[in-house]
């Protein structure tokens, strides 16, 4: 008898998880919009020569995060950046508090 102890969620593309599968999706996704725009204004040799080396850059950035942290750790990051801002607000928002009730 089989059972299932575990049931997958996670997304996985070309090495990606988590919320880097959608950043990668999104980059693919803008970047056909991109060459779409530069082909219809331009030409295709200008769409091609800007679209095609961004978006190989673009997943190699994000490659190497996924390499480097993974998903998880990604998310710690940026959750990492966003504490600086909240507690500069919470201060802010506790001395206006202060000289109110002063």
């Amino acid at each position: 008898m089989y059972r299932i102890s575990k049931v997958e969620t996670q997304i996985y593309v070309k090495g990606f998880s988590g919320i880097l599968v959608y950043k990668a999706l999104y980059a693919i996704l803008i970047a056909f919009g991109v060459f779409t725009t530069f082909y219809l204004l331009t030409s295709p040799f200008t769409a091609l020569f800007i679209t095609v080396p961004t978006l190989m850059i673009i997943l190699y950035r994000l490659n190497k995060v996924q390499q480097t942290l993974g998903p998880k750790g990604y998310q710690k990051k940026q959750i990492a950046r966003k504490l600086p801002h909240f507690v500069c607000l919470k201060q802010q928002l506790i001395s206006l508090i202060n000289t109110i009730q002063a």
